[in-house]
């Protein structure tokens, strides 16, 4: 029987505010760089290395009531608008190249870290947003050792990951598990795009690229011998004759079997309770209308 997820998401202190690392954590006895796994593991984390990793919403997250979405000021104000779902997905896994760690699965292996791109759709027919990842190649953009822009392989080969967490959602939540995803009843007035914002200004010091602008990303990429642009993700984006380049911010260290997916529905679950219960929270939209979200390359004239 499942519980209600309260236990472990608790109100951050002062040192501790949410988005942020802590200030320490418990001292390891491994060696760095000690095998995690054995040769031949199908595992992105096959070593061990001194890195504080960073938890998507910090590792204290604020937690809401057992009633949150029972009591009256919520179920006078919250109204069933859109459908959407937050989705985990990975890719690299190559049937072609076994030996080779392609893709997603690639860079995870060559940082020693989980990572999955999560992020939210709002077609009901999840399989139709692989089909559109595969074809841009989300992600497969980055710096090669010697400087230059490259393309990887593997990321035309997109699968959804189960997201399995320790607890439920809260009673009477808009958030509940379905098939590979989390599907989440947005009140109305709130756009997928305004949803998927938040989710990603919450999550947002656990992002891959944001992640890497920090000391502990230069000094963790020092001691595995690499630099942190070797790790930074973009996607280009066709239309027409014209190519976009975007940065590629849905990666995050995440374990979708883990309680980051308790955090994950939590997290949810607060944006909406916040938008819903707190009038001024309605006035300062974080989405935004662009026109380019980056540069367009105009390609000559055939």
């Amino acid at each position: 029987m499942r519980t209600t997820m309260n236990t472990r998401l608790t109100a951050p202190s002062a040192a501790s505010a949410p988005g942020s690392a802590p200030a320490s954590r418990p001292v390891s006895k491994r060696r760095p760089g000690e095998r995690l796994l054995p040769d031949g593991s199908a595992g992105a984390v096959t070593r061990w290395w001194p890195v504080l990793w960073p938890r998507i919403g910090g590792e204290a997250l604020l937690p809401l009531p057992p009633d949150a979405f029972t009591v009256e000021s919520f179920t006078r104000a919250y109204e069933p608008g859109t459908l959407a779902y937050i989705y985990c997905s990975g890719c690299g896994e190559d049937h072609r190249m076994p030996a080779v760690a392609t893709g997603l699965l690639g860079v995870a292996r060559r940082l020693f870290a989980s990572i999955h791109k999560v992020s939210v759709t709002a077609q009901v027919k999840l399989t139709d947003r692989l089909r559109e990842l595969n074809e841009d190649r989300y992600g497969s953009v980055t710096v090669s050792a010697d400087g230059y822009l490259v393309s990887d392989r593997g990321f035309d080969n997109w699968m959804f990951q189960h997201i399995l967490p320790g607890g439920s959602p809260l009673p009477a939540s808009p958030v509940s598990r379905s098939n590979k995803c989390l599907r989440v009843r947005l009140p109305v007035g709130m756009a997928k795009d305004e949803f998927e914002e938040r989710l990603h200004q919450v999550m947002q010091a656990a992002s891959l690229n944001e992640w890497l602008k920090t000391p502990e990303a230069i000094a963790h990429c020092a001691q595995i011998g690499r630099s942190p642009a070797e790790f930074s993700r973009m996607t280009g984006y066709g239309f027409g004759d014209s190519i976009r380049w975007s940065e590629a911010k849905e990666f995050y260290f995440f374990r979708p079997k883990s309680d980051d997916a308790d955090r994950l529905i939590r997290i949810a679950e607060v944006i909406i309770h916040d938008w819903v219960t707190n009038p001024a929270s309605r006035e300062k939209l974080v989405s935004y209308k662009s026109h380019g979200q980056g540069y367009v390359q105009e390609l000559p004239a055939g």
